[in-house]
């Protein structure tokens, strides 16, 4: 049994620049570095190639399996990858997440590239820390239309804190009606020496994204970095669910449903072919609920071409097993 966590009231957040996609993240008694902080809007990118996305499907072997036209991948070593798109990509935010090929799952971990400024660096780990080939979808947000990010680094005093491993990030407009995907994740090119999981949820009010970061053994736990894309139903060429422990989705994108198909597995399901795209999930609360169970989460085949498989599992340390758990999920084109 995990010991239920109360809901601490929030702190109020600095006032939102007027930026339809920057993430504000207020400090606590001192300014956010930009090395620490980032948020983006999409003014401030170059053009993207094909739908406009930056997303790979990658193998354990390191195959690009599918994604951005002129995205390749290099193998750096066990479980080490750099995605390479044909674009700058170093002021975006990188989510990403295992394909299950493995009784137990793996995470993935993402930084700004090793080799330029174009790539992104992936690590895929089993629960123990240990390097681990694994096959694994990755989205890059630029803060395109319909998407808004936050890149966020060690130091807890850079957020709203609302305790340990407790945070709020704040946006200039309403994020009520999006999904969040988070990944632990180096603000910039470096390692994530340790592994960890990042949880979303809503916030108090419509324009805040609620954050718990939390150690592998599920314990609230501050100082661990993590990049967060929200995916609103603007963005284009991609879907999106938003689903209870039961697999009912709360919010969707237009055409977007889902449903459980056994204990902690689920199905995505939208209005065209998902052939081609890559699947990033998070185990997530569907409102202002505390996500209480950590849990890992990982993509597996769909029941036809136009859905997918979301995999929820409990953490390794309590056991491992298939598990009900509401979640986000996006499928990105």
């Amino acid at each position: 049994m995990f010991h239920m966590e109360s809901r601490p009231h929030r702190l109020s957040l600095a006032a939102a620049a007027a930026v339809a996609a920057v993430a504000v993240v207020s400090a606590v008694g001192a300014s956010a570095s930009a090395a620490t902080v980032r948020a983006g809007a999409a003014a401030a990118q170059p053009a993207a190639s094909t739908s406009g996305n930056l997303f790979a499907s990658v193998s354990e072997s390191g195959t690009l399996v599918s994604g951005t036209s002129g995205a390749k991948v290099t193998v750096l070593g066990t479980g080490q990858y750099e995605v390479t798109f044909p674009q700058n990509v170093s002021g975006c935010a990188y989510v990403a997440t295992t394909v299950n090929a493995y009784s137990q799952a793996l995470q993935a971990y993402t930084a700004g590239g090793h080799l330029s400024p174009d790539g992104v660096y992936v690590e895929t780990k089993n629960q123990g820390g240990g390097l681990t080939a694994g096959p694994f979808n990755l989205v890059v947000d630029c803060g395109r239309p319909g998407w808004s990010y936050a890149v966020v680094g060690y130091s807890g005093t850079t957020l709203t804190s609302l305790g340990v491993g407790r945070y709020d990030v704040s946006f200039p407009s309403s994020v009520s009606s999006c999904a969040y995907l988070a990944t632990v994740a180096d603000p910039g090119n470096a390692l994530v020496y340790n592994p960890a999981g990042v949880y979303t949820g809503s916030g108090d009010n419509a324009n805040t994204v609620y954050i718990e970061t939390k150690n592998t053994g599920g314990g609230l736990s501050s100082g661990i970095p993590f990049h967060l894309a929200v995916v609103c139903p603007g963005a284009a060429s991609t879907n999106f669910a938003v689903a209870n422990a039961s697999g009912l989705p709360v919010r969707t994108s237009p055409l977007t449903s889902s449903y459980q198909a056994g204990t902690g597995s689920y199905v995505m399901i939208v209005g065209s072919s998902l052939a081609g795209c890559a699947t990033v999930a998070t185990r997530g609360s569907v409102d202002t609920s505390v996500p209480y169970t950590p849990a890992t989460v990982e993509i597996v085949p769909g029941n036809g071409a136009n859905s997918v498989g979301i995999q929820v599992r409990d953490l390794l340390f309590f056991g491992g097993n298939l598990d009900n758990q509401s979640f986000h999920a996006a499928a990105v084109c």
